[in-house]
Order: structure tokens, then sequence, then C-alpha cells
């Protein structure tokens, strides 16, 4: 092991001082996960266009963000084994490779049915990155920093949702929707022949080398016997229900309902999705805060975020007419959907074995993405087709307030076992 991956290494264990090099880590994995979703993300502000053009129905263009959280759930699990087994980096460039030539192939798609399998090897090239990459994150940085690193890394997410719907459409009406696909490909070629560069700090290769694939998926489904890890799984997908519903039908809300053009309804929603990242890492910041090492006081403050997203994502959607005090429910809303994608992974990773960490991060990804990423966009796409967008966005947020139960109810659950000695 090198010199460097030893003291950040003892870093991630006490608190000492931050290294320079883990920041530009950081820095390296921030950017990939701002492709990634950025990969993910453009398809939505081009519903319009593709609609135009091949007569799609809410439910066929759901379909086309749901397909990759689909195959992200699917192939989460056992990339991560590989990459905890065989080398956290070498997946990650691989990964990055994959998920962008596939982002590449979707400009070359002349059907809907040559675009929905290009979505769906975007999400095969992502499935394991999130859980990898923090994984070397968690190895790098004290543990009380974590909630606020997965928070920020998280971050790069939602503004890579960002930026994929304001490029997306901008893109989409200038030079047709083919070629947006190609102008966001090439940077995730181009970043993950630099992430060679870095070096996992978790194992070394003989303890990679000693991990068996099945051995190492048997430990990680054990963590399911700790309450504390399936309801904040729960917890967490329930959530993600709320947030990739609502980012991947807002464009196409505010060009639907407040006649705003397809070219810029994206940079409208963007505003929303911009609150989210912030709320990402306030959430996380304020979950370290108040738990300060308590799970069950981590799972409260969640909890609250996630009540306080769904009450006015509901009064937004459902209650209120188009106009000022409707935008002010969607921000509030908006910043406080992403109080959870920091603190469940910061919970489920403190209580995993090092050895083991991105597969374990995978059983929470893969949990929030088949039953929260998956299920959001197509679910409430279906419902647009019966009952309208607005009142299909209203009923999605309903799942915050169940996500704030789960997770008030994992914190419960935790102290409960640790009074008995569980």
């Amino acid at each position: 092991m090198h010199a460097y991956e030893i003291a950040d290494a003892r870093a991630a264990s006490d608190d000492t001082r931050v290294s320079a090099r883990s920041w530009m880590v950081f820095a390296l994995t921030f950017a990939l996960m701002l492709l990634d979703f950025i990969d993910r993300q453009i398809v939505t502000s081009m519903f319009p266009y593709l609609q135009a053009e091949w007569q799609l129905s809410d439910k066929q263009l759901g379909g086309l963000t749901s397909v990759v959280a689909l195959t992200v759930a699917l192939g989460t699990l056992p990339i991560a084994v590989l990459a905890d087994r065989w080398g956290r980096v070498k997946a990650i460039v691989a990964m990055a490779l994959v998920w962008s030539g596939a982002t590449l192939a979707c400009g070359a798609a002349s059907s809907y049915s040559m675009l929905l399998m290009a979505r769906a090897s975007v999400g095969l090239g992502e499935a394991g990155y999130g859980p990898a990459g923090a994984a070397i994150l968690g190895g790098i940085f004290p543990k009380r920093l974590h909630s606020a690193i997965f928070g920020a890394f998280q971050a790069a997410g939602v503004l890579g949702g960002i930026l994929g719907v304001m490029l997306g459409g901008w893109l989409a009406a200038n030079y047709g929707w083919k070629a947006a696909f190609g102008v966001v490909a090439v940077p995730g070629i181009v970043l993950a022949l630099c992430y060679l560069w870095v070096r996992d700090p978790g194992q070394t290769p003989a303890q990679a080398s000693t991990v068996s694939f099945w051995s190492a998926l048997k430990r990680a489904f054990i963590l399911f016997k700790k309450p504390i890890v399936l309801w904040a799984c729960v917890g967490g997908a329930l959530q993600l229900f709320v947030v990739l519903s609502l980012y991947s039908w807002l464009p196409s809300f505010f060009h639907r309902s407040y006649g705003v053009p397809a070219s810029k309804a994206g940079t409208y929603a963007a505003a929303i999705i911009l609150l989210g990242a912030l709320g990402s890492v306030a959430w996380g910041y304020a979950v370290d805060r108040w738990g300060r090492g308590d799970f069950g006081r981590r799972l409260q403050m969640v909890a609250l975020g996630c009540a306080l997203c769904g009450g006015f994502l509901m009064t937004g959607f459902i209650l209120m007419p188009i106009g000022q005090w409707q935008w002010v429910c969607l921000m509030v809303g908006g910043f406080c959907a992403t109080c959870s994608i920091g603190a469940v992974p910061a919970v489920v990773m403190e209580v995993a074995h090092p050895g083991i960490r991105a597969t374990a991060l995978a059983l929470v990804a893969m949990a929030q993405n088949l039953f929260g990423q998956a299920l959001g966009p197509l679910s409430t796409g279906m419902l647009s087709d019966t009952l309208g967008l607005d009142r299909a966005l209203g009923l999605a947020s309903t799942a915050a307030l169940l996500a704030a139960g789960t997770f008030v109810w994992a914190g419960m659950a935790h102290r409960r076992m640790a009074q008995t000695g569980g």
C-alpha cells in the first residue's frame, strides 16, 4: 500500500486532517457522478421533441427514464461485488467508458425501441458506480464527515440532473436531440481515463483477491438482518420514488401547465433541482450535527425532511393554482426532497465491513433504483395518462410521507435492538 493510502486510511478512522490528495479524489469522483446523471437525465427535457417525432405516450416517455434505473438496479450488485474483489478504480473506469459509449448510441437511435435499448445500456454502464465511488470516499474521509461527504457526492447527481435537463432542452432546440447525446458523452470518456490516477484506500490487492464473489455477497446480505439497514433502504427507496418522479417530469409540467417553450422548460425545472442539490448538502450536514454518532437521531432528522417534502409537494401540485404560491411549495419541497441521499448510505457503510463496502452500498442502490427510481417516473407517467400530470405528481409525492414513517420506525427498531444487546 502506498504511503498516502495509509495516511488516508488513518484519516478515515480518526479526526486527523484530510489530505489535499483526498480532496482531489473527491473532485474526480464528484465530476464522474455529475456526468453520470447528465447522461441519465438529459432525455427528460427531450420528451416534447420525442413525443412529437414518434407520437409517444407519457408511459413510453417515462419508460426512457425508468429503464435506466431498472438496469442500474439489476447490475449494481454483481458489478459492486466484482469492484470489491478486483478493484474499485478499474471498475469505475470501465463503467464510465460503457455508459458514455451507450450515450453516443442513443444519438444514433432511429426508433423508440432502439433508443430504449441504448438507454438500458446507459444504466448497465452506470450500475455500481455510486457504491464504488462512495466506498472510495468513505475510506479517505473520517466518519465525522461521512453524511456530509456522501450528501455532497450525491449532490453531484442532482447537479448533473440540472445540467442534463438544461442542456438537453437547449441542445435539442438548436442542434437536434440526436446531437445532444453526442455532446454530453465525450467528457465521460476523458474523465474515465483521468480516473486511472486514483488509488483505492479501502483494500490492498492481496485483500481483494481473497474475497470470493459469493462470500462477499453473503456478507452483504447479512446486513439486512440489522433493522436499521433494512428499513433505511426501504425509506430511501420511497423517498427516491418522489425525487425521480419530480425530476423526470418537471420540464414537461412547466411546458404543459405554464406554457413554457420546450427549449426553456428545463431551465425552470433546473431551479427546483438546484435547490435539491443544495438541500442534499444542507440536510447531510444537519444529520451529522444532530445525530453525532446516534443512528436513531440521524434518521429522525431525515424523517423530518421527508415529511416536509411530501407535505409541500402535495400542497403545491394538488391544492395550489398555477402561480407564485405553487412555486413556493415546489421550491421548499424540492429543497427537502434530497434529505435522505447522504444519510442512508452513511448509515449502511458504517455498519459494513471495509472489505465489502461497495457491495453493501450496492444493496442500497439496488433497492433504491428498483423500487424507487425505476418505478417513480414510469408510475407517474401512467397516472398522468389518466389523471393529468399535476395530479400524478401530487399523488407520487405521498411516498415521501411513507418514507418519513419508515425512517422513524428504523430508528426505533435500532434502539430496541441496542437495548436488548442485539
